[in-house]
């Protein structure tokens, strides 16, 4: 018994915060769900904090397709919430024996579930954690969104840190996985995921992991809904999957007011929400960037790491491959320079030694008369490099031209 009044009689559900039992409300003699934290949560200030908050937020809140909250206690360390009892199953079980579900059942329960999104985010609540698993359909087709479990007031501080995400990853809106402040459009971004599911049977995004479910939602394309898929339903649910908010349904309303247009008829305001939300996509280029446009500066693609396996435009696995310069070849570059530089210092200097008066080893004997234009002895000259494949010299005739004007030894000789 709690609080002296309400019965466990059997478990129903167990949650991430707490476990939800069935139970009889002695004082009206009616059926209700209590759902308590699990053992030695309410010792946890932060989740008994998020508890309480979620008695308030859903407390405060009265529509046909929300869940009703009856009464919430804190007795001997166990806080409990009491709640209507829903008659049904949840979305996720009709998922996943039903999927992919007949379309006009999917407009209906999306219709539903919009409506009580809009009812809360009047009342400035945001659940947050739009899910199947929140959202409970009965034998009529009557469905009751639930669990506001992390919902946030707007106008309260929140209760996580700055960059803390929560939320279930398949379902999160890229603000909310970047760690932005989730708000009313993020649920209406979680409520489209919701719709893809049930039309085609799998989620738009999924990774291996969490986190790279997550960021799938950030930089991946939504993968685009098929033709059969009938108008207004199909471009409602793209456009609500773009990932610049603004070109999502500007509200859960409008959301569900796009999904009541005739059959057939595509709700043009949406369009450019849908092909953006099936469109390449590099997180910090404008939306409204044109064919011509031209790129921030400040956008700079990650690469996928060099070496991994990719999936091609054919649907063929290729590897990437460096094609950067090395991050060694620079200063390599840069030594081998300084290294010619000093070889080149060193063999001018050996040659201006050898060149000059009294020197030895010349290969060269060639001598010019004094009136040789300098061209001319710069063609000895190389000739002699050419001829002389032991040693590199300078001719000497410049020496002996400038003296003796043929009055010397060698004048006498001839």
């Amino acid at each position: 018994m709690l609080a002296n009044r309400y019965r466990l009689v059997e478990r129903i559900a167990l949650g991430g915060m707490g476990e939800v039992w069935r139970a009889h409300d002695e004082t009206l003699d009616r059926e209700v769900a209590v759902k308590m934290l699990l053992p030695g949560s309410a010792n946890d200030e932060g989740f008994l904090e998020r508890f309480r908050a979620e008695a308030r937020h859903s407390g405060g809140l009265t529509h046909p397709n929300i869940g009703t909250v009856h009464d919430f206690g804190e007795e001997d360390g166990n806080a409990f919430l009491v709640m209507e009892l829903l008659q049904g199953e949840p979305l996720s079980t009709l998922i996943r024996e039903r999927a992919p579900m007949p379309q006009d059942e999917v407009t209906d329960i999306l219709y539903q579930a919009a409506l009580a999104l809009q009812a809360a985010h009047e009342a400035d609540v945001v659940h947050r954690d739009v899910k199947p698993a929140n959202i409970v359909v009965d034998a009529n087709g009557y469905a009751k969104l639930t669990d506001f479990g992390i919902a946030r007031a707007l106008n309260e501080a929140p209760l996580t840190q700055t960059g803390e995400v929560l939320g279930t990853p398949h379902y999160l809106a890229p603000e909310q996985a970047k760690g932005e402040q989730a708000g009313p459009l993020s649920d209406v971004y979680a409520l489209a995921v919701v719709g893809y599911e049930m039309i085609t049977g799998q989620r738009p995004f999924s990774g291996e992991t969490m986190v790279t479910t997550a960021l799938a939602h950030i930089s991946q394309p939504a993968p685009p809904l098929s033709d059969d898929v009938a108008e207004p339903l199909r471009t409602t649910v793209m456009a609500s999957l773009a990932k610049d908010p603004t070109l999502r349904p500007q509200s859960a309303a409008a959301f569900a007011a796009a999904l009541r247009l005739p059959a057939g008829e595509v709700p043009e305001h949406l369009v450019a929400g849908a092909a953006a939300a099936v469109a390449p996509f590099i997180v910090g280029v404008p939306t409204d960037l044109g064919p011509e446009g031209t790129l921030p500066t400040s956008v700079i693609p990650t690469p996928a790491p060099f070496g991994a396996a990719i999936t091609t435009a054919e649907g063929t696995d290729s590897v990437l491959h460096d094609t950067r310069r090395p991050p060694w070849l620079i200063p390599a570059a840069a030594a081998l320079v300084v290294l010619v530089i000093i070889v080149a210092a060193i063999a001018f200097g050996s040659r201006g030694a050898t060149a000059g008066p009294g020197g030895s080893g010349d290969t060269a004997t060639t001598t010019q008369p004094a009136t040789t234009p300098t061209t001319a002895t710069t063609t000895q000259t190389t000739a002699s490099r050419t001829t002389a494949p032991a040693s590199i010299a300078t001719p000497k005739a410049p020496a002996h031209q400038g003296k003796g004007n043929g009055n010397g030894k060698g004048g006498k000789k001839k």
